[in-house]
């Protein structure tokens, strides 16, 4: 069989290749969520037409949208980013009848069969999710979706296509061949989950990085971190054990001749322990949550992005509930250590620091 468009048969890798880069798979697969969630395919013509009637009107108010749309679709619209002045439902559903909603000076137009959204409106809609993607890198990833080569015979493919000078839609092959793999929302709502998870965790460590620093800044290198790791491990005197292994550290660490039953000795190194375990507590929690990553992205993912879709719209190996069980665990564990870091500051630590190294220097 002549092979002239894109097909499953023939670029199967060539779409997991394309969904393997995170620029590319976002633009696709939002594309593809406007066209199926928010507009159901273009089957249902009360959609169409109750989406056209608002965008009609001059002002916009939410007793407009409320009056027209169905609610179903509002949600949707709310969760991809729709509306720029409303963030989330909750905040939707606190205004007034009378408020005004803000669709932005352009936005998605439906002329016939063809879905068109505004490059701007898309890099939003997947910014508010991953924010990671850049502008540049967003731009780069239209143009090459545009022509990408087919591995087979070497003819062009387009994923998207161009309408105008800014509007794009997703290419028709593509979406059919997406739409037999499943729930590509709740795929995309499941990673989108674990990485502003991720993101949480990381700023919580972050801080906690900040705070040792203050301590001593060579207990954020490699050498020394894997030491401390290995002492709360083996439960260990972590200084000890850090001297022992020959891990250099500044003076203040050099107590052996002081009153430790000082309440200044005890906060500063009760709060220095603390810092200690609650960082490898996260780093725990890290490698943890990069596990529930491995399902989709990483050197040593398990899935290709179609396979994922495939696992989780079907629940294949209780892969939904693993993910769900695994969050909520380390949601937990994340939410008890941030009880502790969110009540300190940098200038407490300072003044700790300062207090301890005033009491080091009238002892000696």
């Amino acid at each position: 069989m002549e092979h002239n468009s894109l097909s499953l048969e023939y670029d199967r890798n060539l779409i997991i290749r394309i969904l393997e880069d995170i620029n590319m798979r976002y633009i696709i697969l939002f594309l593809y969520i406007i066209r199926n969630e928010l507009f159901r395919d273009l089957k249902d013509p009360k959609i169409i037409e109750s989406y056209n009637r608002v965008l009609a009107l001059d002002e916009i108010y939410k007793g407009n949208i409320i009056t027209f749309w169905e609610e179903e679709f509002t949600n949707i619209a709310i969760d991809l980013g729709l509306f720029k002045n409303i963030r989330s439902i909750r905040e939707f559903e606190k205004k007034d009848q009378d408020f005004i909603i803000k669709l932005g000076d352009t936005t998605i137009t439906l002329e016939g069969d063809t879905i068109s959204v505004p490059a701007d409106t898309l890099y939003l809609m997947i910014t508010k999710k991953f924010k990671f993607l850049t502008k540049r890198n967003f731009n780069i990833a239209l143009t090459q979706l545009k022509g990408v080569r087919c591995e087979y015979n070497g003819m062009i493919h387009p994923f998207i296509y161009q309408i105008g000078d800014e509007d794009y839609t997703l290419s028709d092959e593509l979406y059919y061949i997406l739409d037999q793999f499943g729930n590509i929302y709740q795929a995309l709502k499941i990673e989108n989950t674990i990485e502003r998870f991720y993101e949480r965790l990381k700023e919580i460590l972050e801080k906690v990085i900040e705070f040792i620093a203050i301590f001593d800044s060579t207990l954020n290198n490699k050498q020394a971190i894997k030491k401390i790791n290995q002492a709360i491990e083996e439960n260990k005197d972590i200084i000890e054990y850090l001297k022992e292994e020959n891990i250099s550290l500044s003076e203040k660490f050099e107590y052996e001749k002081i009153d430790k039953s000082e309440p200044i000795f005890k906060d500063w190194h009760s709060r220095f322990i603390q810092l200690l375990r609650s960082r490898y507590r996260i780093e725990n929690i890290e490698q943890e949550i990069n596990k529930l990553r491995n399902y989709y992205s990483g050197t040593e993912k398990k899935y290709d992005y179609l396979e994922f879709i495939e696992k989780v719209s079907f629940n294949e190996d209780d892969i939904v509930d693993h993910i769900r069980n695994d969050l909520l665990e380390a949601r937990n564990k994340l939410i008890e250590i941030n009880d502790i870091i969110k009540k300190l500051n940098k200038k407490q630590i300072k003044l700790l620091n300062l207090d301890y190294e005033r009491y080091l220097v009238e002892s000696s």
